[in-house]
């Protein structure tokens, strides 16, 4: 009887222990993201407007332990300039976006201080693939949503793009522009869980 009940304890004290650090699966939940840079005429700035991503945790308490996968997915005709349609479409054509339609980053490892994280990983932008390090605070709300802001500077030439040009090549713009990334991820469960 008494090797029952120990038993039992054990088993529960498992079961606890392995949900206060269980791998949970995460999806988009909101974003605020945009592309800035410079040009001979004026500075300027895209919205990113559509991203889809998925992640999976390992949350110990309130405290990120892991990031054990992480892909993103941008779709290039998803940036909108405040420009408008012209420099959007100076945009898709240096993405060429019509053979290459998605952006897209695939993590391969991650360091964790805290709530914030060294991401490494593969960076695809007009069919050219990069290892990039991407560089995040987190925060984590009191819905257990997650958090996740930074910015990484891009030269254009080091993805095969060339500088958007209008104007017969008087306005050109910058050859590096900065990605700005807020993106909120939402937990979907227990990965493996019965529930």
């Amino acid at each position: 009887m008494k090797y029952s009940i120990l038993s039992i304890l054990t088993i529960a004290l498992l079961a606890i222990s392995f949900q206060a650090t269980a791998q949970e699966g995460y999806v988009v939940k909101g974003f605020k993201m945009s592309v800035s840079g410079t040009s001979t005429l004026h500075e300027w700035e895209s919205d990113i407007t559509k991203v889809d991503a998925k992640a999976n945790l390992t949350i110990e308490g309130s405290q990120l332990k892991a990031l054990n996968s992480l892909s993103v997915t941008i779709p290039a005709k998803s940036i909108e300039s405040t420009k408008g349609k012209i420099m959007d479409n100076k945009t898709y054509e240096a993405l060429k976006a019509s053979k290459y339609p998605n952006i897209t980053f695939s993590l391969s490892s991650a360091q964790i201080s805290g709530l914030n994280v060294t991401a490494n990983g593969k960076l695809t932008i007009a069919g050219v693939a990069k290892t990039v390090k991407l560089y995040a605070k987190g925060k984590i709300d009191a819905s257990g949503n997650i958090t996740f802001s930074g910015s990484k500077d891009i030269v254009l030439s080091d993805y095969g793009m060339e500088q958007p040009t209008a104007l017969m090549g008087a306005i050109k713009v910058g050859e590096q522009v900065t990605v700005k990334y807020e993106l909120t991820l939402a937990s979907t469960g227990t990965v493996g869980s019965s529930k």
